[in-house]
């Protein structure tokens, strides 16, 4: 039987094994060491799902990911750096939504709760989302994200803006509860992202 990884859709096929890795063809999902992490995304092993016979595994990409990513280099490409402040406004939808919710904005740690658990507890669109909060400035580290793909792709084209929810969202929940306005500097990591909000106002 196949598995498929949650976050990229990579499908481990037992025939094929993996030589990335040096599993050899023929051996099992099931034998695979408990370290096994996915070749392309980096998730572990229990982040993979089996692949019924009679079901056809999915190929490509999640056409609404296309549609992003289709939309945001074309943003890119018109207006450059200046489509940053069209992105923002991701954060700015999600907030309105959290905030129909009932989550807090308060203070930057309830803010920074609640769009965790809106993300990764409420909807699992990523691994984890753990954060460090300082005076001035908040790093954030995601993991096995699921526009994993999209963010790849569009960082190979040098489309330089973030269109995380994640970062975008944080940026303006902090804005909400500190009064302040936040710079994102986004870096690449392994099999995540870094990502850097100051405080610049």
């Amino acid at each position: 039987m196949n598995y498929q990884c949650i976050i990229c859709h990579y499908i481990y096929e037992a025939e094929k094994g993996d030589s990335e890795f040096g599993i050899l063809p023929g051996t099992s999902f099931r034998e695979l060491p408990d370290d096994y992490i996915c070749p392309r995304c980096g998730i572990d092993k229990p982040g993979f799902e089996p692949l019924s016979l009679d079901v056809k595994p999915r190929k490509g990409k999640d056409p609404l990911l296309l549609m992003l990513l289709g939309l945001t280099q074309g943003l890119w490409t018109i207006a450059g750096k200046g489509s940053y402040s069209v992105t923002r406004q991701i954060g700015r939808a999600f907030l309105q939504e959290l905030e129909s919710k009932g989550y807090d904005f308060n203070s930057p740690e309830l803010a920074l709760e609640s769009i965790k658990e809106y993300f990764v507890d409420v909807h699992n669109l990523a691994g984890s989302l753990e954060y460090t909060l300082g005076k001035d400035e908040v790093e954030l580290c995601v993991k096995n994200c699921r526009f994993f793909s999209v963010c790849q792709q569009l960082e190979g084209k040098g489309v330089l803006i973030s269109t995380c929810p994640y970062t975008n969202t944080s940026s303006v929940g902090l804005e909400k509860s500190t009064g302040g306005r936040y710079r994102i500097e986004k870096k690449a990591q392994d099999f995540g992202h870094r990502i850097n909000l100051k405080k610049v106002s």
